[in-house]
C-alpha cells in the first residue's frame, strides 16, 4: 500500500493509492479497478483585541479577546471522500470550533460541534448525515460581512450558527442552480435550555426539538439569489424560549447580491415567527429584518466592508433597533490577513441587541435602550 503527500488548495491534503488491498477487492468485486480517497486538513485561527462600551447596568466599557468569532470564527477540520466508481462518491466532514484566546472548544465544548457528517455524493446530488447546517446558513449569499464579529446579523445572531444534531440533509447543482432540505429528528441535546437548547430526539414526542429546512438558490458570474424556509419546533422545557413542542420559531429569507468590477452589493430580507420568547420582553413575536451592503477592492490587497441591518418587532413594540458595521481589511498574503473593524448598535426603547457577537450572551449586553459602539484590530490566517 504506498501513498502520496501533496500540498493544494488551503490545506495539506493526502492521497492514498491503494496496492495490494484494492487488488484483493479487484478479486472480489471485478467492477472495482481503480478506487482511490483524498483527505484534507484545513483550518482558519482568527482573532485579536476588541474594546466595547456600554455594558451591563454600569454601562463599562471593555477591552478583551474574542472567543467566538473574529472576521470568521477560527476552527479547523478535515474532510474526505472516496471515488466508489460509476460516478458515486462517499464523503464526510469533522469540523471543531475553538476560542484561540484559550483554546477551548466552542459550540457548548463539543469536539466536532460546528460539523460532523457522512453520506453519498453523485450525480444525483449529495445525501447526508450527521451535525449539520441548516439550509437557511447556505441561502445567505447577500450577507455581505457574514459572521464577523460585528455585522448586521447580530440583529439574528441564529444566521450565524443554525447548527443541527441528528439532522439529514439532500442537496443538488446544477447549471448554478441549488436545492437543499435538511430534517433534523432532535435538533440540539447539548446547550443549556436559556441557550435555545433542546432535549434532542425524544422517544415519547414525534415532533419535539424537531427541525426542518429547505433551500432553493442560483449563482451566475455577477450575480445570485436564494431564498429558504427554517422552522425550528419546542420542546426544550422550562426555561427555553420554546418550552413546548408544540411552539415554533419560523423564518423565510430572500436575498442576493450583484457584482460590478471589483465591487459588490447585497441585500436580504427575512421574516419570522417565534411562538417563543424573541426578547426579554415579549413573545410571539413577528419581527422584519432587512441589511443592505457592500464589498469594494481598493487594491488587490485592500478590501473594503460595510453594512447596514434594522429590524422590526410586533410593530410598534419600540423593541426593534438598528446596526451599522464596517471593515477594512489588507491581505499580506493569500493565507494571512490583518484587519480593523467596528459597528454601533442603535437600540429601541425595548430592546438590548449587543454589537459584540465575539463573546456568548449576555456578556456584552447593554441595558434596554441603550446604544453601543465596538471596535477591533486582528489578524487572520489560513491553512
Amino acid at each position: 500500500m504506498g501513498s502520496q503527500l501533496s500540498r493544494t488548495g488551503g490545506g495539506f491534503s493526502w492521497r492514498r493509492m491503494i496496492g495490494g488491498g484494492l487488488a484483493f477487492l479487484a478479486v472480489c468485486a471485478p467492477g472495482v479497478s481503480q478506487a482511490q480517497s483524498s483527505v484534507t486538513l484545513y483550518g482558519i485561527i482568527d482573532t485579536g483585541v476588541e474594546y466595547v462600551t456600554n455594558v451591563g447596568r454600569q454601562k463599562s466599557s471593555v477591552v478583551r479577546v474574542p472567543s467566538l468569532t473574529g472576521s470568521i470564527p477560527s476552527r479547523w477540520g478535515i474532510r474526505g471522500k472516496e471515488d466508489l466508481g460509476g460516478g458515486l462518491s462517499a464523503i464526510f466532514v469533522l469540523e471543531s470550533g475553538f476560542a484561540p484566546s484559550t483554546g477551548a472548544l466552542n459550540q457548548g465544548g463539543r469536539l466536532f460541534g460546528r460539523q460532523a457528517y457522512v453520506g453519498l455524493a453523485g450525480r444525483w446530488g449529495t445525501l447526508s448525515l450527521g451535525r449539520q447546517y441548516s439550509q437557511i446558513y447556505w441561502a445567505l449569499p447577500g450577507d455581505t460581512m457574514g459572521p464577523n464579529v460585528y455585522a448586521a446579523g447580530d440583529l439574528d445572531p441564529y444566521l450565524a450558527q443554525p447548527r443541527l444534531d441528528n439532522a439529514v440533509a439532500y442537496s443538488f447543482t446544477s447549471s448554478g442552480l441549488t436545492v437543499g432540505a435538511t430534517y433534523s429528528l432532535g435538533r440540539d441535546g447539548v446547550d443549556p435550555a436559556e441557550a435555545g437548547g433542546c432535549a434532542g430526539q425524544s422517544p415519547t414526542d414525534w415532533r419535539a426539538c424537531k427541525s426542518i429546512s429547505a433551500m432553493v438558490k442560483y449563482e451566475a458570474a455577477t450575480w445570485g439569489i436564494a431564498t429558504a424556509f427554517d422552522r425550528n419546533y419546542g420542546g426544550g422545557g422550562v426555561g427555553s424560549p420554546l418550552p413546548r413542542s408544540s411552539q415554533t420559531d419560523t423564518r423565510a429569507v430572500i436575498d442576493g447580491y450583484v457584482k460590478f468590477g471589483t465591487s459588490t452589493i447585497g441585500a436580504g430580507f427575512l421574516h419570522r415567527i417565534n411562538h417563543g420568547a424573541q426578547t426579554p420582553t415579549l413573545f410571539d413575536a413577528v419581527s422584519n429584518y432587512w441589511w443592505l451592503g457592500g464589498t469594494y477592492f481598493v487594491l488587490p490587497q485592500i478590501a473594503l466592508d460595510a453594512q447596514f441591518g434594522h429590524i422590526s418587532v410586533n410593530g410598534g413594540s419600540s423593541a426593534g433597533a438598528s446596526l451599522f458595521a464596517a471593515r477594512a481589511t489588507y491581505l499580506l498574503s493569500k493565507r494571512t490577513s490583518v484587519y480593523v473593524t467596528a459597528g454601533r448598535v442603535f437600540n429601541q426603547r425595548n430592546a438590548a441587541f449587543t454589537i459584540d457577537g465575539g463573546v456568548i450572551p449576555p456578556a456584552s449586553s447593554p441595558l434596554p435602550g441603550v446604544n453601543q459602539s465596538g471596535a477591533m484590530v486582528g489578524i487572520r490566517h489560513q491553512f
